[in-house]
């Protein structure tokens, strides 16, 4: 069977090892890899490369030649000791089990595998809240301080909440500024652009007017030949890239803004979906705007906004635009003598 590699277009060789001559890790990763790439959900080209840095670096020179019947639950504690003892941070060895869980369980769920290796990885500790969320007046100042050509992009960044990939492959055919709505389609992995999104959905992201006013004063400062032209591109024309613009634009920018070092350009998503919600828009808008599938997503935003108690001052604004009476008392504290009793 013959598969091609997405991001190189060259077949792959899918074969099952001969009956007697036990398979490796190595053989079972490159068979696990080779069907995620093509499978109904493959992995996007950024997963595909940071698992093969995974394995390149820190499983293959542990396990690529040990036979995949010999890995067990005191291999798997095994390795975690010497990459904790070599250094590797508790983040990154986390990163580097991930892919290896997946691949011994895809190997138990076709057979290749005969124990379920779930037992032998410890639960995930919930993820660390790394979210930073800008203010309002954060997220002007981060513009402000912006060098001109990107100043547009970052305020994009901000208030629709596209991811910089997705900014990065932005073409003006995918912008109705007349209906103020950007048709997200495509996403950009290095100098390649990718259909899809990262969760495969195709989405409608409406424009503020605020920023629907600076894009149409963008694209009038731009000359712009065809509907395929990209939005945002580097001086010189050319693609942005997505690690030079964090390092030589928007590190410096944050600087200048006075902001926290450790924002990241993926924290103007998070601040987009922020203040939808503290600004009135409902989680279900929240979740179409971004993309997200699942509503607990978008409920991790809502303590990043205001206090429970504002929902319970509205609720009460509600009551009292609804009677009509500010300062009546509801009908449940006023006291009714007993039937029959004399008002004298």
């Amino acid at each position: 069977m013959r598969l091609r590699k997405p991001e190189t277009g060259r077949p792959i060789r899918l074969t099952m090892p001969d009956a007697d001559l036990a398979p490796t890790f190595a053989d079972a990763w490159e068979r696990w890899l080779a069907y995620r790439s093509v499978s109904p959900r493959p992995l996007r080209l950024s997963t595909l490369a940071d698992y093969r840095s995974a394995y390149r670096r820190h499983l293959a020179p542990r396990l690529a030649r040990t036979p995949l019947s010999q890995i067990d639950g005191a291999a798997i504690a095994a390795l975690v000791v010497d990459l904790g003892t070599a250094g590797v941070a508790p983040k990154r060895l986390s990163n580097v089990l991930v892919p290896l869980r997946a691949c011994l369980s895809w190997h138990h769920r076709i057979g290749a595998l005969e124990r379920d290796p779930a037992g032998w990885f410890d639960a995930a500790a919930p993820a660390a809240d790394e979210r930073r969320i800008l203010s309002i007046a954060d997220v002007e100042r981060l513009v402000a301080a912006t060098p001109a050509p990107y100043r547009v992009l970052v305020a994009t960044a901000a208030w629709t909440g596209m991811r910089l990939g997705e900014l990065r492959a932005l073409t003006w055919g995918d912008v109705d500024l007349e209906a103020r709505l950007i048709a997200v389609d495509k996403t950009r992995y290095r100098q390649r652009v990718v259909p899809g999104t990262k969760n495969g959905q195709v989405r409608s992201v409406p424009i503020p007017p605020h920023l629907a006013h600076e894009l149409e004063h963008w694209r009038a400062a731009r000359p712009v030949a065809s509907t395929g032209d990209p939005v945002f591109c580097g001086k010189r024309g050319t693609p942005i890239d997505g690690d030079d613009f964090r390092r030589r634009v928007f590190a410096p920018a944050l600087a200048r803004a006075g902001l926290d070092p450790s924002t990241r350009i993926h924290d103007l998503r998070h601040t987009s979906a922020s203040l939808y919600l503290a600004s009135g828009a409902t989680v279900r808008e929240v979740m179409e705007i971004h993309g997200w599938k699942r509503m607990e997503t978008a409920l991790r935003y809502l303590h990043t906004t205001a206090p429970l108690t504002d929902a319970a001052d509205r609720l009460s604004e509600a009551r009292r635009s609804a009677l009509d009476a500010p300062a009546q008392k509801p009908p449940w504290t006023t006291h009714h003598p007993p039937e029959g009793a004399s008002g004298g």
